[in-house]
């Protein structure tokens, strides 16, 4: 059902955004010229509609060939991560962005970048494939925007259509606001509080590691520990409200990974499943 829900929501918005009589010609930045520019200009339009492109109000989101990035906005992204994490080297920052296909870039009304999440796609041939977020990181001003949710949502969406495999997000945090983003917004995800990782996607999770992170991978914590130097969040961006202590899921994060402020990055991983297609056409479309 969720190739068909999604389909048809894609179809609907395709068919408002480009009549037929205007598919030739462009719409906004950009002329429609195949089917992957098509998802890319409607991912942008849904954005506008919802509000995320008004003057003035609330952040602008644009998934961009990591190739395309201009040399002012990688500096910016870097400043930005500097800023939110001790530790932080520029020699690891630029090798996880040169490894990665895409960026999430998300800028304010005056265009300056105020967040971003780099996108590495990974796929095993004919079986599924893995969408692996790394740096990412949202100024404070702005928590609580739903930008980056929307666009990357619909980069999960794409891949589904395009690769016509199960898809997943394969997420490593040492936050639990990241974490938050998996339970909000996948209902099938792992590792959860109420319930124990299925053989198959515990076997991906590892596989996915190993094959990304080696000996830093402890499969029996579901751990990356890090050693030597390690970029940890910034201190003042640390603290846990005492409200969202008694949250199941913000409590079972602190419980299973309990060195996270000192860089302790806990693995995760959430199918862009027939659930996952339902919540999120539900919410945002």
């Amino acid at each position: 059902m969720g190739h068909e829900v999604l389909r048809a929501a894609y179809e609907r918005h395709l068919s408002r955004f480009f009549p037929a009589r205007n598919r030739s010609r462009g719409y906004g930045e950009g002329a429609v010229t195949s089917s992957k520019s098509q998802h890319d200009t409607v991912s942008r339009a849904l954005l506008r509609q919802r509000g995320f492109f008004r003057p003035g109000r609330g952040l602008q989101a644009r998934v961009r060939r990591v190739a395309s990035l201009r040399a002012e906005e990688a500096e910016a992204m870097w400043a930005l991560f500097a800023a939110s994490y001790d530790g932080a080297r520029r020699s690891d920052f630029d090798r996880d962005l040169a490894e990665k296909h895409h960026v999430i870039v998300l800028k304010d009304a005056q265009r300056q970048v105020k967040g971003f999440s780099t996108l590495l796609a990974i796929e095993e041939a004919g079986q599924w494939c893995a969408v692996f977020s790394g740096d990412t990181i949202v100024a404070p001003g702005f928590w609580g925007q739903t930008a980056l949710q929307r666009a990357f949502i619909w980069y999960l969406m794409a891949q589904r259509l395009k690769r016509g495999l199960p898809v997943f997000w394969f997420l490593i945090t040492k936050g639990y606001r990241t974490y938050l983003l998996l339970t909000r917004y996948f209902p099938t995800h792992w590792p959860r509080h109420d319930a124990p990782t299925p053989a198959f996607e515990g076997a991906l999770l590892d596989t996915l590691c190993r094959r990304k992170f080696g000996g830093t991978w402890d499969a029996t914590s579901g751990l990356l520990r890090f050693t030597g130097d390690v970029v940890r969040l910034a201190e003042d961006l640390a603290d846990v409200p005492t409200r969202l202590l008694k949250d199941e899921d913000v409590a079972f994060f602190l419980a299973k990974n309990p060195r996270w402020r000192e860089g302790d990055e806990l693995c995760c991983l959430a199918a862009a499943d027939d659930l996952f297609v339902q919540k999120t056409t539900r919410t945002f479309l």
